[in-house]
């Protein structure tokens, strides 16, 4: 039998492959930074798949077509914006559960906290 390694985002609950993670390109984890969107607007069509799409399934995408971005709001934008706010207060309160967890831990060291807090 084939395995596979996933790692799990533990913000999200996402999984990549382990060989996914240890890309350093846009789509591996660790490549975020404040300049980058934390909220995406795309563009997603449904209806119902026709006869030319591949899949098993009723609804099937169509191959290479994907959900294209029409907008997209850094971390700073999306914090000011009423509509957007409340995904903004989410993300903060799992990153301080997870950070919490991680510091119980010992993964994170108290020095590790004080850069954090500009010590």
């Amino acid at each position: 039998m084939t395995t596979q390694t996933k790692v799990v985002c533990p913000l999200c609950s996402l999984n990549r492959t382990d060989s996914s993670f240890e890309r350093k390109d846009e789509s591996a984890y660790g490549t975020w930074n404040e300049d980058r969107p934390i909220i995406q607007i795309r563009d997603a069509p449904g209806g119902k798949a026709s006869s030319l799409l591949v899949g098993s399934g009723k609804y099937r995408k169509t191959p290479g077509r994907g959900f294209p971005m029409i907008d997209s709001f850094t971390l700073d934008q999306a914090m000011n914006m009423p509509e957007y706010s409340g995904y903004v207060d989410q993300v903060t309160e799992q990153l301080l559960k997870v950070l919490k967890v991680f510091y119980e831990k010992k993964l994170i060291s108290d020095e590790d906290v004080d850069s954090i807090r500009g010590r």
